[in-house]
């Protein structure tokens, strides 16, 4: 077998530096700890000088280190009184130590790969093992490893961040710096967020069925698509619908064909060029649709890094977070589930830097009045994770008198019903609502109209049963 990889002469080098020099243990343990050791003897020695930093605090060495060793019982672990006074002679220059941290860190880093590679192999040959699951354990172990060595060059002061964030603001002033924002062009909801989406937002839109989740989203979609000074590459996991349907739903939004007639390809007037025109629109688009129901939560974070590091999506949406599935046991409480996934995705925004914008049902406690976020169905989680909660909001079935009232287009046809978004919680922004309209026909959101009116939805003791 070949031998691990570890570098003998640094590891006796920072010991020897600690001990000689004050400020080499805080240099040093900035870098690495007492598992990046490859000799257990210089483990045990490092972990000892960690264990009398954190009680005392004391100043570290040879008598204080030995006397230590030998009150814990473990001054032979330590490779003993020769080996440990003979560190100091390891040292060229005390001062190095942050160099020679960094090459155990280095060495630590390229034994802990051979390590998961050999674990993952193993995983990979056994035919027990879910194979989706070892890829995304090992997607995730792969990134926590890269983060553990990179992190250590960063400055957590606050001098730091702040000339960052200064740097930052400079920059977007004299437009060296394009705005890292995902606009929605719904102009309210940009006002409310300060421009858009943000990368690492968790944003969640939450109605009951048939109130236009879906619908909702696929007009985002659109408006970041559509957006020619910064349009956006968008991946779209849509678990409750085939790509084909999304599509047309898209073709509808842009060409204001009505659905139906796209879906039955029954066209009056000028309505096919319409739709063709707007299927070329889209196919120069950086659209990719995922339609796979009952996703897997590890397979669909998969997907998501795969689309991160092959496409450089800049936003994630998905329809929607109840149909993910965690690969919990049947037993788990369907709320610890909704929160498993929750986390999850929450995590990923992090990971990916980009906004996830995720759709979600809310309880029937909500069927008649405005939502509450203590409607989100199924887990108080998902409100605590989210950055952003927005609620749709209006009746679902209108009368002919009440479809009259809905806003006009430019021929006079009553086309848009009018419906609050409902903006509950934000991290960084306002709370609020605002209205859009909302067009049956071609199942799409659209700037709201100022003449058309809300019509509440009509109260269950007024329609003659009682509330459940």
């Amino acid at each position: 077998m070949r031998t691990q990889p570890h570098n003998d002469e640094a590891e006796r080098a920072i010991l020897g530096a600690i001990l000689m020099k004050e400020d080499a243990y805080d240099m040093a343990s900035a870098i690495i700890g007492a598992g990046d050791f490859y000799h257990p003897v210089n483990a045990e020695i490092f972990s000892a000088i960690e264990k009398m930093k954190d009680r005392s605090n004391t100043a570290v060495d040879i008598i204080t280190l030995i006397d230590f060793l030998k009150k814990e019982g473990n001054l032979e672990k330590a490779g003993g009184i020769a080996y440990i006074a003979g560190l100091t002679e390891s040292v060229t220059v005390a001062s190095n130590v942050e160099q020679y941290a960094r090459i155990v860190k280095e060495m630590s880093l390229r034994r802990s790969v051979l390590s998961l590679s050999s674990s993952f192999a193993d995983k990979a040959l056994d035919p027990t093992e879910d194979i989706y699951a070892t890829l995304d354990e090992g997607q995730g172990s792969m990134l926590q490893l890269s983060l553990s060595g990179a992190a250590q060059e960063e400055d957590w002061s606050i001098s730091s961040i702040v000339s960052g964030v200064v740097d930052r603001i400079i920059k977007k002033m004299d437009g060296s710096l394009p705005d890292d924002a995902v606009p929605t062009h719904f102009d309210v909801l940009d006002k409310y967020t300060n421009g858009g989406f943000k990368p690492q937002d968790y944003v969640v839109i939450a109605a009951r069925p048939s109130i236009g989740k879906t619908a909702f989203g696929v007009s985002l979609i659109r408006n970041m698509l559509r957006d020619d000074d910064r349009p956006q590459r968008v991946a779209f996991f849509s678990l409750e619908m085939p790509a084909s349907q999304i599509t047309e739903r898209l073709l509808a939004n842009l060409s204001h064909v009505n659905l139906r007639n796209i879906a039955q390809a029954h066209f009056m007037d000028d309505e096919c060029d319409r739709v063709m025109n707007a299927a070329d629109t889209l196919f120069s688009k950086e659209l990719y649709i995922v339609d796979v129901p009952n996703i897997k939560l590890n397979e669909l974070r998969a997907k998501a890094r795969a689309l991160k590091r092959e496409k450089d999506i800049t936003v994630l949406m998905i329809d929607y977070i109840g149909l993910i599935d965690p690969g919990l046991s049947a037993q788990t409480p369907r709320h610890e589930v909704i929160a498993t996934v929750s986390r999850s995705l929450k995590s990923l925004a992090r990971e990916l830097k980009i906004p996830i914008i995720v759709l979600c049902q809310v309880s029937r406690d909500s069927e008649e009045k405005a939502p509450i976020l203590s409607n989100l169905r199924d887990s108080g989680s998902i409100e605590q994770d989210a950055d952003i909660v927005m609620f749709l909001h209006r009746k679902r079935i209108l009368s002919e008198e009440e479809k009259q009232r809905n806003a006009k287009d430019s021929e006079g046809r009553a086309t848009l019903q009018v419906t609050k978004v409902i903006v509950a919680k934000q991290r960084n922004g306002e709370t609020g609502e605002f209205k859009v309209g909302y067009n049956a026909a071609t199942t799409s959101f659209e700037q709201v109209v100022q003449t058309a009116e809300f019509i509440e939805p009509t109260p269950p003791e007024k329609r003659g049963y009682e509330k459940k």
